[in-house]
C-alpha cells in the first residue's frame, strides 16, 4: 500500500516520497553480513577452525542475512544451507600470502565492484584479506571487522640478518615479512573493530602498528571439545614424542632434533613422530641423518584433522617448542586429549601453557632446556596428572559458545553477550 502511494505522489511530493522509502527499509533489521575466509569447509589452520565455529553459531542464531565469501573449492552450501555463498574461483597456483589471503582480497574486491553489493557488515575471518576491500568505495558506510591471528610480520625488525639462525630461509623470510609488515600497518588501520588471537599478539600490533587500543578486542580462539569416537593411534617408542607444525624452525623442531641425542641416551626407544609440511622438511631430514637419529625419528607428512587428532591422542608427549607463538590451537588439541605438553615460553602460548600448571614451558631455541624439561615430565606422574588438569581447565573455560559470544558482541549489532557491545564507527587507527 505505502509503495502505491508512493507511485501516484511521485511527481508532487519527491522528497516526501524518499523519506517514506527509506523509512520502509528501516523497517527491515536484519542485518546483512558478508564472512570472508579462505576455508569454509576444511580445517587446514585456525583459520578454518574458527571459521566453522562462526559459521555454524550465525546460523544457529539466525538473526543476521549471512553471505560467505571463498574459494570454490571450499563452499558449503550443503553444510550451511540458509547462507549465500559468493564464489571467488580457484585457488592460484602461485600465491605465497598465508592461506593466499592477497588474492583472496583482490578477488573479493573485484567481485563486489562489478555487482555492487553492500552489506552492513563485513568480517575478514584473516583481517588481512582486507586489504583490497579498504580501498573499494564499497567500504563506505559498512562495518568492518577482522581477525588476527598472528604478529610474525610485525615482530620483524629492520635488520636483514632478523632471521639468522631461526629460520631455514632467512632472506626470503625476512624481505616477505616486511612487505607483509607494510600491508598489515596500512590494512589494520582501517577496520572498525580488530578481534585479536591473544593479549600477547594484541600488544605487538597495537605497539608496532600504532593501532587505537580500544578498538581491539582478544577473543578466546578455541578447538572443537569434542572429536567424536576417534582411534587412538598406536605409535613406536617407549616414550614416543609428537611434533605438529607447518614451519618447522619458528615451531622448534630443529631445536627438538638436537635435544634428542641426550634423550636418546637416556631413553633408547623413544621415538619423536613429525606431522606436518614444511619447504625447509628436507634441511631437518638432513640433520637427522648427521646426528644419526634416523631410527629415532619419524616423518608423516600433512595429515588430516582425524589422523592428527588420533596421533595426539596416542602420545606419550606434545612437544612444540617454539620460538615465538602467538597462540597455537594445537595445543589446546593436545589438553582435550589429556596429553601433557611442552612450550616455547614466548608469545600467546603463555596464556593457555601455564608452567606446572597446564603444560611445561622452555626456553625458546634451548636444546638443553627442552631436554630438562621431557625429563621433568617423564619422571614425575604427578606433574604429568597436574598438567593435563590444568590443560582440561582451561578448555573447560574456552569453549565454541563464548567464542561465537565475543563474535556477535564485537559486530555491534545488538548481538552476543560478551566483549565490546557498543558499535564502533571509526577505523582502528583513530585516535
Amino acid at each position: 500500500m505505502l509503495w502505491i502511494l508512493a507511485v501516484a505522489f511521485w511527481p508532487r511530493y519527491p522528497g516526501a516520497i524518499k523519506r517514506l522509502a527509506w523509512t520502509v527499509d528501516e523497517l527491515d533489521m536484519t542485518p546483512a553480513v558478508l564472512i570472508v575466509s579462505s576455508q569454509a569447509r576444511s580445517v587446514d589452520s585456525g583459520v578454518g577452525t574458527y571459521a566453522n565455529m562462526i559459521l555454524r553459531g550465525l546460523s544457529q542464531d539466525g538473526s543476521t542475512d549471512v553471505t560467505v565469501a571463498t574459494w570454490g573449492d571450499e563452499l558449503s552450501a550443503d553444510r550451511y544451507p540458509g547462507f549465500d555463498w559468493m564464489d571467488l574461483g580457484s585457488k592460484p597456483r602461485f600465491d605465497p600470502s598465508p592461506g593466499c589471503f592477497w588474492t583472496l582480497g583482490w578477488r573479493l574486491a573485484q567481485h563486489l565492484q562489478a555487482t555492487g553489493r553492500k552489506f552492513d557488515l563485513v568480517h575478514f575471518l584473516d583481517a588481512r584479506e582486507g586489504h583490497a576491500f579498504m580501498r573499494s568505495p564499497l567500504r563506505e558506510g559498512c562495518r568492518v571487522i577482522g581477525t588476527v591471528h598472528d604478529d610474525y610480520a610485525a615482530l620483524v625488525s629492520w635488520r636483514p640478518t632478523h632471521y639468522m639462525g631461526k629460520a631455514a630461509d632467512p632472506w626470503r623470510r625476512f624481505f616477505f615479512h616486511r612487505w607483509q609488515k607494510r600491508l598489515e600497518r596500512k590494512c589494520y588501520l582501517q577496520f572498525d573493530h580488530l578481534m585479536v588471537n591473544s593479549r600477547a599478539t594484541l600488544e605487538t600490533v597495537q605497539r608496532e602498528y600504532a593501532l587505537d587500543r580500544g578498538r581491539m578486542t582478544p577473543i578466546s580462539l578455541t578447538v572443537e571439545p569434542d572429536v567424536g569416537d576417534i582411534a587412538i593411534e598406536q605409535l613406536a617408542g617407549a616414550p614416543n614424542l609428537v611434533f605438529s607444525g607447518g614451519n618447522f624452525y619458528r615451531k622448534g623442531l630443529d631445536v627438538c632434533i638436537r635435544a634428542l641425542p641426550e634423550l636418546v641416551a637416556e631413553f633408547p626407544s623413544l621415538v619423536l613422530h613429525v606431522v606436518g609440511a614444511c619447504h625447509s622438511a628436507s634441511k631437518i631430514r638432513r640433520l637427522v641423518r648427521r646426528l644419526g637419529l634416523s631410527a629415532s625419528v619419524k616423518f608423516y607428512g600433512q595429515v588430516g584433522p582425524e589422523r592428527m587428532a588420533s596421533m595426539i591422542g596416542g602420545a606419550d608427549l606434545f612437544v612444540m617448542p617454539s620460538r615465538t607463538e602467538a597462540l597455537g590451537l594445537v595445543y589446546l588439541e593436545a589438553f582435550r586429549a589429556g596429553v601433557p605438553v611442552l612450550a616455547g615460553s614466548r608469545g600467546g602460548v603463555t596464556e593457555i601453557v601455564r608452567d606446572r600448571i597446564s603444560g611445561v614451558l622452555v626456553a625458546p631455541g634451548s636444546s638443553e632446556s627442552l631436554a630438562d624439561g621431557v625429563r621433568m615430565l617423564l619422571g614425575s606422574e604427578e606433574l604429568r596428572r597436574q598438567v593435563v588438569q590444568g590443560g582440561f581447565d582451561i578448555l573447560s573455560d574456552r569453549t565454541p559458545d563464548r567464542l561465537v559470544s565475543e563474535t556477535l558482541a564485537a559486530y555491534g549489532l545488538g548481538l552476543g553477550e560478551v566483549g565490546s557491545s557498543e558499535p564502533q564507527s571509526s577505523p582502528v587507527g583513530a585516535r
